[in-house]
């Protein structure tokens, strides 16, 4: 059952949930391709391809918000070394694996306070992540605040449908079937992955979240989803 809270994020289940990251570290990027049935790669590529075709393949300054391990910095590196990426996340631990995997500069923030100044950043992206915030419409607007004038916005993540059936196989899906097969491929550690449900039940269908995301002073630029509607890419505008 949807909440009938209008105000959208993981309130008091962040902390939780953050702790339940920082164990599944050594399994994180493993268990993610097998739960994902093999698509969170080719949806972070694709953001990656509309991200770039965006500022038609010129250099632009970017922000890989909740970096986690850094799979979006590295995917984006591996298209274009132009681009000048900064890692932000709310792991220590988390931030030294992505630090070490790549050589560019990381910052320990959360979501709600970002450490740039109004209007400075071209670009920022959230790969799997942005559902982790513990305030959503706070966290839009810290992202609006730091973007220039026509700034893009990439969200790669789950996504809650409209229609009340695809909800219900989803919810299925990420309760019971997704925490099977994160034990068959990690074992122990991989039932701590069932923590992703809890993060599917806070999120706003995708009809409330289209209408947070135009309050917050952005324009839906593409939108693109897959498996039932379970997962999206999203890239934004900053309008005004």
């Amino acid at each position: 059952m949807d909440s009938t809270d209008q105000s959208f994020g993981l309130k008091e289940d962040w902390k939780s949930v953050q702790e339940t990251l920082e164990e599944i570290i050594p399994v994180y990027d493993k268990t993610n391709r097998y739960i994902s049935l093999g698509t969170d790669l080719k949806l972070r590529k694709r953001g990656i391809e509309l991200l770039c075709a965006s500022f038609e393949n010129r250099d632009f300054d970017l922000v890989d918000l909740g970096c986690g391990t850094g799979t979006m910095t590295r995917l984006i590196h591996e298209k274009t070394q132009e681009v000048i990426a900064t890692l932000v996340d709310p792991i220590p631990k988390m931030m030294a694996v992505a630090r070490k995997r790549i050589r560019t500069d990381g910052l320990l923030a959360v979501y709600e306070f970002l450490p740039f100044r109004d209007g400075v950043i071209d670009a920022a992206m959230a790969g799997f992540s942005l559902r982790d915030a513990r305030d959503l419409d706070l966290a839009l607007k810290e992202i609006r605040r730091m973007l220039k004038l026509s700034g893009k916005f990439l969200i790669v993540d789950l996504s809650k449908p409209d229609s009340r059936v695809k909800r219900q196989m989803i919810s299925i899906y990420w309760s019971t079937i997704a925490p099977l097969i994160a034990f068959l491929s990690s074992g122990r550690l991989g039932l701590k992955f069932g923590a992703l449900y809890r993060t599917y039940k806070r999120l706003p269908t995708v009809s409330k979240f289209f209408i947070a995301i135009e309050k917050e002073g952005f324009e839906i630029s593409k939108s693109e989803f897959r498996m039932l509607g379970g997962v999206s890419v999203i890239l934004l505008t900053r309008a005004k």
